[in-house]
């Protein structure tokens, strides 16, 4: 069977290989003029490793997942570690409360946590931010960082993001509990490189002729694909500015967030993320934007984009041979192990998509995205 991946990010090359290896004939098209996606990495000027689009940090507790990924790079050991910057002062992150107890206000705060209720308010992110924190701690370092991120009030957004990415501990951790964590040792464009060594691909293209492949996997915007038919579905962009031999509060941070800054969402420290031995360091400073002539990189949670999604995810699933992927694709918000997990579990429905009808391939994604 003749399969043409659309796209060479994480989602693209790990369905490549994992199809590649079950025989079937692929080949990858690309329409930037390198591979990785979002997790592209290249050498600053300095000599610094980085991520041009932000700093990745992969992690899972998924055993399948580090033997799949081991199989194309080393990892270092990096546990990801996040600083936060409330009132000037560089506090860790998550919140804790140890770090409560030497906050401003701490007292308030901690009663306004004994009266949260037993069960989260699922209304939206502004409601279900305030019944898990109290509003003090959320005007403190959810509002405002939320607002930036977004663009939108919080209260406009669902509760699908917040829901697994801010909690508040007990004591000091790390952002992730899970076993395996680090970063590919040569980055990530090496890594997706080995990964698909033995797969024809092209860059600088996305052009097709249908009729030549058997199945087509659309790692792209789904309402691209439909030539907004439906409306267009809205995502966030950052842009970049770059400082070489910052000043860096604390070396057990590779990334810091700036919840309370004008303009920057967060600082992200590659020298530290990669554990590079080098007397220099290259500081990556991001700063959200609307995604028009800009980089789609982070869907926005609305009921309306939601709607909007299901309509295009319908559609999608009346083609017989065109089946919507990824973060694009599938206009869900994925870090690298949920994306490479995700991959894993969609093969069984790529291979059965011909004779499924359009309903149960609709309920099949469906199902995939919720798990």
């Amino acid at each position: 069977m003749r399969v043409l991946i659309l796209g060479a990010g994480i989602t693209g090359c790990t369905l490549g290989r994992l199809m590649k290896d079950k025989d079937y004939h692929i080949s990858i098209k690309e329409k930037q003029d390198h591979i990785g996606g979002l997790c592209y990495t290249k050498t600053s000027p300095n000599g610094i490793l980085y991520e041009p689009y932000g700093g990745h940090a992969f992690h899972t507790k998924d055993s399948r997942i580090k033997k799949f990924v081991l199989n194309f790079s080393e990892f270092n050991n990096y546990i990801h570690k996040k600083g936060i910057f409330i009132n000037g002062v560089l506090r860790h992150f998550p919140l804790s409360r140890k770090t409560i107890f030497e906050m401003e206000r701490s007292d308030k705060i901690l009663k306004e946590l004994e009266k949260r209720p037993i069960t989260p308010d699922f209304t939206n992110f502004e409601t279900f931010a305030i019944s898990q924190f109290g509003n003090t701690l959320y005007k403190l370092f959810i509002y405002n960082y939320s607002k930036k991120m977004w663009g939108v009030e919080p209260k406009e957004l669902t509760t699908e993001y917040i829901q697994n990415r801010i909690t508040l501990k007990d004591s000091n951790t790390q952002l992730f509990e899970d076993n395996f964590q680090g970063l590919p040792v040569k980055g990530y464009t090496k890594f997706l490189r080995n990964m698909i060594h033995d797969i024809p691909i092209e860059l600088n293209t996305s052009e097709f002729d249908e009729s030549l492949y058997d199945l087509i996997i659309y790692s792209g915007r789904i309402d691209e694909l439909f030539k907004f038919k439906f409306g267009i579905l809205h995502f966030r962009s950052l842009r970049f500015d770059y400082k070489e031999n910052d000043v860096w509060e604390n070396d057990n941070y590779g990334t810091i967030n700036l919840p309370q800054h004008a303009k920057y969402i967060r600082k992200v420290n590659f020298k530290i993320m990669y554990q590079q031995k080098i007397n220099k360091s290259w500081t990556q400073y991001q700063e959200p934007i609307s995604f028009y002539n800009n980089m789609p990189m982070y869907p926005i949670y609305t009921k309306q984009n939601i709607e909007l999604f299901d309509r295009y995810l319908i559609e999608a699933c009346k083609s017989n041979k065109i089946i919507p992927v990824g973060r694009l694709g599938l206009y869900k918000y994925l870090e690298m192990g949920q994306a490479i997990s995700l991959a894993m579990n969609m093969i069984l429905l790529i291979e059965k998509w011909k004779k499924l009808s359009p309903k149960n391939r609709y309920l099949e994604i469906k199902k995939l995205l919720n798990n």
